[in-house]
């Protein structure tokens, strides 16, 4: 709410600064054109496989390790001692391998994240200044938009023919 009233007394301030010059004022629903965009997508499916990838990797590791307890449970009280310890330390690589592979994807999920939130916000930008927008909101603060000045479509279309272009 703070940031609509925020948005909305920037607005007046404008207007009442040029009340000579009518506002161009145009709306995108960014969450679709993130969703829709192409590279989003291909993103998605690399970052999909390589979850699988590390997961496929922790089942086979988390088998060694139940097949090595199994084993330890069979042995006299010596032997386990061994290798328990054996079993404590290959536990421990296993949990440092889980959390790691799970801060690596993370962050290459976030930096493919930037890059496509970059790419979006400068095509919108070069619209808005092309087509002499003086503002465009992101449709989940607009609480009112003709249809007209929603520009979307063009954006999304803008974004993937861009991407398109730079995979050739």
């Amino acid at each position: 709410m703070k940031k609509f009233l925020f948005i909305v007394s920037i607005l007046l301030m404008w207007v009442t600064n040029s009340y000579s010059k009518e506002l161009k004022i145009g709306y995108v629903d960014f969450f679709k054109v993130y969703n829709e965009y192409e590279k989003t997508k291909e993103y998605e499916k690399i970052i999909d496989e390589k979850k699988e990838n590390k997961e496929q990797e922790l089942k086979t590791k988390a088998k060694e390790l139940e097949k090595l307890q199994n084993k330890i449970s069979m042995l006299n009280e010596k032997e386990q001692e061994k290798e328990k310890e054996d079993f404590r330390k290959k536990l421990t690589d296993f949990e440092k391998m889980r959390r790691s592979s799970y801060i690596d994807l993370k962050k290459e999920r976030d930096e493919m994240m930037k890059e496509i939130i970059t790419d979006i916000e400068s095509v919108i930008r070069n619209y808005a200044k092309k087509n002499n927008f003086d503002f465009v909101l992101n449709e989940n603060i607009v609480l009112f938009g003709d249809p007209s000045v929603d520009i979307t479509k063009d954006i999304l279309k803008i974004v993937n023919e861009e991407y398109r272009k730079k995979k050739q």
